[in-house]
């Protein structure tokens, strides 16, 4: 399962970008989701703060990971997107 390195440009508020020239799966660089698309398209993202949204979870959900607001140009073309893992070792 080969993915291609991304480094995406850095725009105000915290915000990323990257350009995706072609079919193939991705893997951002600073962030680590992988992005896999079917044609080139422009991807856009950011890590948000979980007080805004923490009282949308209900128990026994508890928060426990990071948040991402993803947003592309082509919906059709963005085929999925994988997160990255968070583990808690402690109590």
């Amino acid at each position: 399962d080969q993915k291609e390195q991304v480094t995406p440009r850095r725009l105000s508020g915290g915000q990323h970008v990257v350009q995706l020239d072609a079919e193939g799966t991705y893997q951002c660089s600073l962030t680590g989701l992988i992005f896999e698309v079917t044609e080139a398209v422009k991807i856009t993202y950011s890590l948000l703060s979980w007080s805004k949204y923490a009282n949308l979870v209900e128990k026994p959900w508890i928060v426990g990971g990071p948040l991402f607001d993803v947003r592309c140009d082509s919906a059709r073309a963005l085929t999925s997107i994988q997160f990255p893992h968070s583990l808690c070792l402690g109590g």
